[in-house]
């Protein structure tokens, strides 16, 4: 008998804390809110390399000759998310639904639709999402051979005399474009 009770004061403590409320699911990493400090290039093919993990900020970056002031993303624990992006002119804001699936961060927006990001880094305050892109660069063997003689001579072109030389030079290539999101 005396073994009895301390067993039933133990079942039911264990089944009290056992509340219908509990869904036994764990908060994800991901939940909370994230603000861009920055940006870097991976996965770049050979012949590239000298871009590899280059460190950009906010003002080293545009899209569509739009800089980002500032950019907020909130991930809420609902999966509903928002956008805040700060501009020169009109702010851009965004909502709409978020989901984690392995390693890939789904962004459904009530505006723009569905867009999907790779989760290069998610620990600690550090969440890294990316996505693949194309963009024209020179290859790093005409780094190794270009004088200062070289880049006077550029500087002596016109805009038509430079976008030829600079067609001949420029190569398109995919890579990573990573953005480098900090909690708050």
């Amino acid at each position: 008998m005396k073994n009895f009770l301390p067993a039933c004061l133990a079942l039911t403590l264990f089944l009290s804390s056992c509340g219908s409320d509990d869904d036994g699911a764990t908060l994800s990493h991901e939940i909370g809110v994230w603000e861009l400090d920055g940006y870097q290039f991976i996965n770049f093919p050979a012949g590239f390399e000298s871009l590899e993990e280059l460190p950009l900020g906010l003002s080293d970056l545009s899209f569509g000759n739009t800089f980002y002031e500032d950019y907020l993303l909130t991930l809420d624990k609902n999966g509903e998310f928002i956008r805040e992006i700060g501009v020169a002119g009109p702010d851009i804001d965004d909502a709409g639904t978020w989901v984690l699936e392995d390693d890939v961060l789904i962004l459904d927006s009530d505006d723009v639709g569905e867009s999907e990001w790779n989760v290069e880094i998610n620990e600690d305050d550090d969440l890294w999402l990316s996505f693949e892109t194309q963009n024209a660069f020179i290859p790093d063997i005409y780094f190794d051979t270009v004088s200062q003689t070289y880049l006077d001579y550029l500087d002596t072109l016109t805009d038509d005399q430079i976008d030829s030389v600079s067609n001949v030079l420029l190569q398109d290539v995919l890579f990573d474009l990573v953005f480098i999101f900090e909690r708050q």
